[in-house]
């Protein structure tokens, strides 16, 4: 397995795993991912700017995550506090994972590969992500992979902007030596 940036020849894989998550969220009642967000502009925006990272097998691709930076509009106002100040982060978002490959910690395996790649950039100092308050799988998730819960914010890419999603920042390697002094 490794981690690359997709391209457009793998649009096709990238569609079809957001609507196994699409699926998996809707199976499990929980209003994320129910409308028209993420869908082909977003993704196809995403490939054609460098943010959609991929973890293949071979020519598999396995999971995909859009790695942004910053700044992003959802993340300008939380209740709560950043642990990281200004625009040094990065956000993930549209993380999700081949439902053929459940249960294999292939999410985990995904932001771990993303969190190398960030780490070779000094300047960035934090990671930020949220989900869903009852997408309780991502959120254990995102805590085994070493974030810390920050607060809430409104998602402004998706079309349920009045739900408040947990948001969460790990420091990178960088910062964290920064912060422990």
């Amino acid at each position: 397995m490794k981690l690359r940036r997709a391209e457009m020849k793998d649009l096709q894989q990238i569609e079809s795993i957001i609507q196994d998550g699409k699926q998996l969220l809707a199976a499990q009642h929980i209003d994320q991912w129910q409308g028209n967000y993420p869908n082909t502009n977003v993704l196809v925006d995403d490939i054609q700017n460098g943010r959609t990272m991929v973890l293949v097998d071979g020519y598999d691709v396995l999971g995909t995550a859009a790695v942004i930076p910053a700044p992003d509009e959802s993340y300008q106002e939380i209740d709560g506090q950043w642990l990281t100040a200004g625009n040094s982060y990065v956000a993930i978002h549209r993380v999700a994972v081949s439902s053929h490959h459940h249960g294999k910690g292939l999410s985990g395996k995904l932001l771990a590969a993303i969190f190398d790649e960030i780490d070779q950039h000094p300047a960035v100092k934090g990671v930020r992500i949220d989900t869903h308050p009852e997408n309780l799988g991502m959120q254990h998730v995102i805590n085994k992979a070493g974030f810390t819960k920050t607060g809430t914010v409104e998602v402004k890419a998706d079309d349920q902007t009045d739900v408040q999603d947990f948001a969460y920042e790990k420091l990178t390697k960088s910062a964290a030596t920064v912060y422990a002094n």
